[in-house]
């Protein structure tokens, strides 16, 4: 695969979410929309037929954009959000999540995957959606749930971006620290709930199969409520619902320090690294059976 033409995708992705749209809040109608439209134009281009799951949040009419295959006998999920808090421009939180899903789904098309794929690119996230009815997320996973649909394993990617070989440029909650995980920022986080912890397995194998970006797993028992901060994303939505999740990150505010903030500018990525963990996660969805 080339590099030089992810890498150039992954930029236009994340220039037109952050710096053409910047704040992708549901205070700002007109850019969450033109985001909405860009995941589905996009889409569009690589040959998929997308279509919208439209709900009402804060009496505004929203949608998430779903492409991509599903089977009665079980299907797998590529998601991200596209919404920001109000007053960042959302590079890494989340213009690099969806950079990385929107590439990761352009070079599936050719690769023919063994199972079908399908790729969201979700609504309201943050807050004042976050741990409401009106997440996008939720609204996917429950109706998934209730239309008794068979999601093999959805996997999450929230705030891919921000990579630091410093030391002690990772915070760690304590138990984590005590356990001994890495206090240097420049691994790809992989986190699921106990239940998901072979589909975690399969995916870390995957990725240090097929890329070079280090990568740090943890397996957290009772739905991640025992450690909160390992739920602060869509993924959590589908343990809820029973179905098996990962969330990939790079820890958020546990490392980054332009988390919510005017500062989270494309600038402040790393280009090399999110290159990388997009070869990692096509090398895992053109392999997973």
């Amino acid at each position: 695969m080339n590099r030089d033409e992810i890498r150039a995708n992954l930029t236009a992705h994340l220039k037109y979410l952050s710096v053409t749209l910047g704040d992708r809040s549901i205070y700002r109608p007109e850019n969450l929309k033109k985001a909405e439209d860009y995941v589905f134009r996009t889409f569009q281009e690589m040959g998929y037929a997308p279509r919208r799951q439209t709900f009402i949040c804060q009496r505004l009419e929203v949608s998430n954009v779903i492409a991509g295959d599903q089977d009665a006998q079980g299907y797998y999920i590529l998601g991200a959000h596209f919404d920001t808090v109000a007053g960042t421009p959302g590079a890494d939180d989340n213009a690099s999540g969806v950079a990385v899903l929107l590439e990761a789904a352009r070079l599936a098309r050719d690769q023919k995957p063994p199972r079908p794929w399908t790729f969201i690119g979700f609504t309201t996230e943050e807050p004042p959606a976050f741990f409401t009815p009106y997440m996008g997320s939720r609204v996917y996973a429950k109706e998934a749930r209730k239309r008794k649909e068979k999601i093999l394993g959805m996997l999450c990617l929230e705030m891919v971006g921000y990579y630091r070989s410093e030391p002690n440029s990772q915070d760690l909650p304590l138990p984590l620290r005590l356990m001994g995980y890495p206090t240097t920022g420049n691994f790809i986080g992989l986190v699921s709930d106990r239940r998901s912890k072979p589909l975690l397995e399969r995916l870390d194998r995957a990725i240090k199969q097929g890329c070079k970006l280090p990568s740090v797993t943890l397996a957290v028992p009772l739905g991640g409520h025992i450690l909160p901060e390992v739920r602060l994303s869509d993924h959590a939505n589908f343990w809820d619902e029973g179905y098996p999740a990962i969330m990939l990150t790079d820890t958020a505010f546990m490392r980054n320090p332009h988390y919510h903030g005017p500062g989270d500018v494309m600038e402040n990525l790393d280009l090399e690294a999110m290159v990388e963990l997009t070869l990692g996660l096509v090398n895992f969805v053109s392999s997973e059976r």
